[in-house]
Formats: structure tokens, sequence, C-alpha cells
């Protein structure tokens, strides 16, 4: 799969929460983030104006989850495929950083709107919807946070979306604490992969999860068409239709904020992917736009200081 077809209409699943940060009880920032969100945000940014993102999650009713789709539909998105959910809202999340500036994260998502998107469709209307796009991305976090019938209902979806040639993309991003046990994730991660076009594997989580020591082993259970191992500020690995590369980033000395450092990798690659560039240009792509994003505060860098990828 050296080239990639050039689907214009591109659906993102998952879940963007509110996000609060300060000191404990002490003034707060309002705010809002999710892993497929940023990576939706910049691809957004990135691809000519031919092409739509859409985002796919649920939300409540109420003021906060009107104020967020006003949000998004700011940045580009299209929302025809949001499901409102009645009397649920969205996740809430609030980052505290200590004296030494050390992060930590609390969470308030087990009974959010997201969680519930799926569990109201059949896996056949869900393939349907799903047919309008030529690509379809995901993530662990995607699969994690939904009901085990809305999991259940997704994957079998994707099944049909992908016997019917749709291309799925899935990031592996592994939070423990969002799955009940190891082998729950496992089931659902083989599902996914197993169909998957393109696998975005940060290398950590794939070791947390299966205790693989080594790349070699990685690409060797992910039979994908497209195995793509993120590690950090290291170079990352490439295994395209069983040929294999590296492709080296360059080092950022000024690093401020690496929260979306793989969500936005995961966009400069399918900018790159989608724009018909082989896969060793578009991890550079990756590279490139991570090594930005990093430099400053927050998720979501200003436009101003989006890179140009070309």
């Amino acid at each position: 799969m050296s080239q990639l077809a050039m689907p214009t209409k591109i659906a993102l699943i998952g879940e963007c929460m509110i996000q609060l940060q300060g000191s404990l009880f002490g003034i707060l920032t309002q705010s809002w983030g999710g892993d497929t969100y940023n990576t939706a945000v910049y691809l957004r940014r990135l691809l000519p104006e031919q092409f739509e993102v859409h985002y796919i999650t649920g939300l409540g009713d109420d003021a906060l989850s009107h104020a967020l789709q006003k949000a998004w539909q700011s940045q580009g998105l299209k929302l025809d495929s949001i499901r409102i959910i009645e009397d649920k809202r969205p996740g809430l999340y609030q980052i505290t950083t200590d004296s030494s500036g050390e992060r930590s994260f609390h969470y308030w998502r087990n009974d959010a709107a997201a969680k519930y998107v799926f569990d109201q469709m059949t896996a056949e209307a869900l393939a349907d919807e799903l047919g309008a796009f030529g690509m379809v991305y995901l993530s662990g976090i995607s699969l994690a946070i939904l009901t085990e019938k809305g999991r259940a209902t997704l994957l079998d979806a994707l099944d049909i979306y992908a016997e019917g040639n749709g291309k799925v993309v899935f990031d592996n991003n592994y939070r423990p604490a969002l799955w009940p046990n190891k082998e729950t994730c496992q089931a659902a991660y083989r599902r996914i992969l197993a169909i998957s076009h393109i696998a975005l594997i940060t290398e950590d989580d794939d070791e947390l999860l299966w205790g693989r020591g080594s790349s070699e082993a990685i690409f060797a259970d992910y039979d994908c068409p497209e195995v793509v191992i993120k590690r950090g500020s290291e170079d990352c690995l490439l295994c395209v239709e069983n040929s294999y590369s590296r492709v080296p980033t360059e080092p950022v000395k000024n690093v401020v904020d690496t929260t979306a450092a793989g969500d936005s990798f995961g966009a400069g690659y399918l900018f790159g992917r989608l724009m018909s560039m082989d896969p060793a240009t578009s991890a550079g792509y990756g590279h490139e736009l991570a090594g930005r994003v990093i430099q400053h505060s927050g998720a979501i860098i200003d436009e101003v200081h989006m890179p140009n990828l070309s």
C-alpha cells in the first residue's frame, strides 16, 4: 500500500471532554480536549478545503454540549454524525500541576454521553452511516469508553465497513484505567487491528498491554498493510507491505508540553498519505508537526504556529 487512495470524507470517532486546569480550589480555566479530537483539528488544518473532516461522538442537550459543538465547528469540523444522548452530559477532567511542574489528571467520564453513542444503533445501520466516509479513524480510547454493547456494535460495523473497502486507521492509545482488564482490551485490539489499513502504534503503550520487547515482535504480530511505530523523541519505524524503514526525527530543545505529541504526529502522517505522499515522507510530516506542537502549551496550538508541510 505504498499509495493511499484519496478519500475526501474522513470520520474520527472518540470523545472530547471538558477540561479544567489550575490549582486545587483555586482559579480554574475551562477548555476541552481529547485524543481523537486533537487529531481531527490538526488534520482539518492541514488538508485542502475539498476534504471534509467529521467528528463522531455523543453529547448531551445541555449548555456545555452546545458550547462544545460551536467550538468544534469553529475549527472546521463537520458534526453531522454527533448524537445527542438524553439526560447525559460531556465527560470532564481536571489537570493540576505541582510545584515541580508534574501534572496530575482526575477524570469524571464514566457516565458521559460519549459512552452511549452507539447503544441505540444496530451494526448494520452504523456501517451504512460509516459507508459515506472513505476513511474512519479511531483510537484505543475510542473503544475503551464505550459500553460493552456499544463497543460490539462499533466493531461489528467496522467489520462490514472494511469488507466494503472502507479504510480503517487505528491508534493504539492504551489507558489501563479505562478497561476492566487486559484481556478485554486485547480482544478488542485484535479485532480492530485485523481490519485496519494503518496502525499507529505507540511503542510504550504496546509494551504495557502486550509485554512485547521489540519492534520486530510488534511488526510480526500486527498483520496490517501499514504499521507505524511511534517512539517519542526517537526515530519512528515503518513496516509497509513487509518493507521496513526508519524515519529520523529532529531533536526539539524547547519542549513545553507533550500532551498531543502522538495525536499531532498521527494527523501529520495521515495528511501526507492522503496527499499521496509515501509513508516515509508522511512520517516526516508527523515528526515536524509533533515537534512544533510540543513547543507550545496545550494540546491545540494557535494556527499561526502551524508548520507548512510540503
